[in-house]
């Protein structure tokens, strides 16, 4: 499946777009500081997956109810999110994992995990959870 930036714009405009990118951009706020929190305010800079989880989970309430209610203005299960938000945190997990065991430890690999799920919580919400 392959997914084209008119597609995105033509299914729910460009205010759609922009409303994803601040309520995205809010539930990321929250993640990171839930993140910088844990790792320096707490002293858990080696327990990475504990601290990508805790902040996962933060973050999630934050986008579920505003994609809900802002960015898609549609009921979408909160099943369905429920279900995308663990399968992409169980994929955060596995690339924070990836990358702390062979790559690089503390905060950068949190950040790359952080932002690859968000992409994929994007294309999954759009065209699965609130199409509509």
């Amino acid at each position: 499946m392959q997914f084209k930036a008119q597609e995105l714009l033509k299914a729910g405009g460009i205010f759609e777009v922009m409303r994803f990118v601040i309520v995205g951009g809010l539930a990321t706020l929250v993640d990171l500081a839930v993140t910088v929190t844990l790792v320096y305010g707490f002293d858990l800079g080696q327990s990475e997956n504990l601290v990508t989880t805790v902040a996962f989970a933060t973050a999630f309430l934050v986008s579920y109810f505003g994609h809900r209610f802002f960015t898609f203005q549609k009921n979408g299960k909160a099943s369905a999110f429920l279900v995308l938000a663990l399968s992409t945190l169980a994929l955060r997990n596995l690339i924070v994992w990836f990358l702390t065991a062979y790559v690089m430890r503390g905060i950068v690999p949190l950040i790359i995990a952080m932002a690859l799920v968000t992409v994929i919580t994007y294309l999954v919400s759009k065209f699965g959870i609130f199409k509509g």
